[in-house]
C-alpha cells in the first residue's frame, strides 16, 4: 500500500492542488504535529483541520484560512502571517514568536488568554480585543502554487546549504532605480547605456569607450553632470545637432539631450517632433509586451514640450513599466513563471497592483510575457527596466502646466 502523502508535501506542491483535493475529500482532516519549515504559501484553506501540535517555522503564509481549526499548542516562529483568518479558530496553548502579524483576523477564537505572543510585530490585527472583525478573506485564487525557500534557491541555482539570507527577498514596492542598483552592484564597470537614465541616479562607469558620435558626447557630457562637473559643449558637435534636429534625422532624440545636456539651445523643427514620435510610436507597438523605450526619445519629447501624442500614449509605456518591474522583481527573488510566480504575485499589495496595471486587470497575460522576460540575458533585463522606468517618468511630467 503506497504511503499517503502528508499536509507538508501536499502545501510544497501548490495550495490549488491542495484545496482542489480538500473539496473532493482526498485528504485527511487530522494533522497533529505537521511541520511547516519555510514554506511560501498563499489561499490555502486550512479551515477545521486537525493541526494540534503544528509548528510553522520561518513560513510566509498570505490569506490561508486557518477558521475553526484546532491549532492548540501550535508554534509559529519567525516569518510572516498576512490576511489570515483565524475566526473561530482553538488557540489553546499557541506560541506566536519573532515574527509579523498583518492583518490577521481572530474574532471568535478560543484560547487567546493562554496565547503566547512574544517579540511580534503586529500590524492591524483583529479580534484579539473583540473589536469587530473585517471582511473575510478571498477565496482561493485559482492557479496558485506554494513553494519553499529551498525550491526557490533551486531555481536560482544556489545551492540549499547556503545561509538564508542569501536568498534575495521580493520587493515589488522597491522603485525600479532600487532594484536596477542591486542588479548592477557585481559588475565591476557599469554598462555605459546606465547613463541614458540619469533621473535613476545609476552607478557610473568608471571607463568609456572612446568615440566621437553623438551618442557618445552625450553620455560623456551626462557622466560628467552626474559627476558634481560642469559639461563643455563640443561647438563643432552643437553644430551637427543643431542640423540634425532642423532635419529630423534618426539621431535626432540623442541631438535633443545632448543640446540639453551641455545647456544649449535647442530649436524645435516640425519634422523632429514627427520623427520622435513616430518612434515612439513603433516602440510601443512592439509585440513583445516587455520591449524597451529609448528614454532619449520621451526625454527629448518633453525637452521640446511636444507632449500631445506621447500623453495620448501613456497607458500602454506604464502596462510596460509595470509588468517589467514586477517581473524584475520576481525574478531578483527567485520565483520562476513556470512554478511559483502567481502566489508570489498575490502575496503583497504592491505586486497586486503592477499585476493589474500591467495586464491592464487580465493576469493570465502575464505568463507569456514573463517567460519571454525570464529568457532574457541579465543585463538586458536591467536595461529594459531601467529604460522604461525612465520614459514613463519622462511622459508623466509632461503632464505638467508648462506642457503643450
Amino acid at each position: 500500500m503506497a504511503k499517503q502523502v502528508g499536509i507538508e508535501e501536499l502545501l510544497k506542491n501548490g495550495s490549488r492542488q491542495w484545496n482542489t483535493l480538500r473539496k473532493e475529500g482526498k485528504v485527511p482532516t487530522d494533522h497533529t504535529g505537521a511541520t511547516f519549515a519555510q514554506l511560501f504559501s498563499a489561499n490555502a484553506d486550512l479551515s477545521a483541520l486537525t493541526l494540534v501540535g503544528a509548528e510553522f517555522d520561518k513560513c510566509d503564509l498570505s490569506k490561508v484560512n486557518f477558521k475553526e481549526a484546532d491549532l492548540s499548542n501550535a508554534y509559529f516562529h519567525g516569518g510572516r502571517l498576512q490576511d489570515c483568518d483565524f475566526r473561530g479558530a482553538k488557540l489553546e496553548g499557541v506560541t506566536f514568536e519573532k515574527l509579523k502579524l498583518l492583518r490577521c483576523d481572530f474574532t471568535g477564537a478560543t484560547g487567546l488568554e493562554e496565547v503566547e505572543f512574544d517579540d511580534v510585530d503586529m500590524d492591524r490585527v483583529t479580534g484579539l480585543d473583540g473589536e469587530d472583525a473585517p471582511p473575510p478573506p478571498p477565496p482561493p485564487a485559482v492557479g496558485v502554487t506554494s513553494f519553499t525557500r529551498e525550491q526557490r534557491a533551486a531555481v536560482m541555482g544556489l545551492k540549499a546549504e547556503q545561509p538564508e539570507n542569501e536568498l534575495p527577498p521580493f520587493r515589488p514596492g522597491d522603485a525600479a532605480g532600487t532594484i536596477l542598483f542591486r542588479g548592477l552592484k557585481h559588475i565591476p564597470n557599469p554598462p555605459p547605456w546606465v547613463l541614458d537614465v540619469p533621473g535613476l541616479r545609476p552607478p557610473l562607469p568608471v571607463r568609456m569607450p572612446g568615440g566621437l558620435s553623438l551618442e557618445h558626447l552625450y553620455r560623456e557630457a551626462v557622466k560628467t553632470r552626474l559627476e558634481g562637473r560642469r559639461p563643455v559643449p563640443d561647438m563643432q558637435a552643437v553644430a551637427k545637432a543643431r542640423d540634425v534636429v532642423a532635419e529630423g534625422g534618426g539621431d535626432a532624440a540623442v541631438a535633443v539631450m545632448y543640446l540639453r545636456e551641455v545647456g544649449e539651445e535647442v530649436v524645435p523643427s516640425e519634422a523632429a517632433v514627427d520623427g520622435l514620435n513616430s518612434d515612439l510610436r513603433e516602440a510601443l507597438e512592439s509585440e513583445d509586451p516587455t520591449g524597451d523605450v529609448d528614454p532619449r526619445i520621451t526625454g527629448a519629447l518633453l525637452e521640446l514640450k511636444a507632449s500631445a501624442e506621447a500623453l495620448d500614449l501613456i497607458g500602454e509605456l506604464r502596462m510596460k513599466e509595470a509588468s517589467v518591474r514586477l517581473f524584475s522583481a520576481l525574478l531578483e527573488a527567485g520565483f520562476a513563471p513556470d512554478n511559483n510566480w502567481e502566489e508570489a504575485v498575490d502575496s503583497q499589495e504592491a505586486s497586486q497592483d503592477l499585476a493589474h496595471i500591467g495586464s491592464n486587470g487580465n493576469r493570465s497575460v502575464l505568463q507569456d510575457a514573463f517567460k519571454t522576460f525570464a529568457e532574457l540575458p541579465d543585463e538586458v533585463r536591467l536595461r529594459r527596466l531601467a529604460y522604461l522606468a525612465e520614459a514613463t517618468a519622462h511622459v508623466e511630467a509632461m503632464s505638467g502646466p508648462t506642457q503643450a
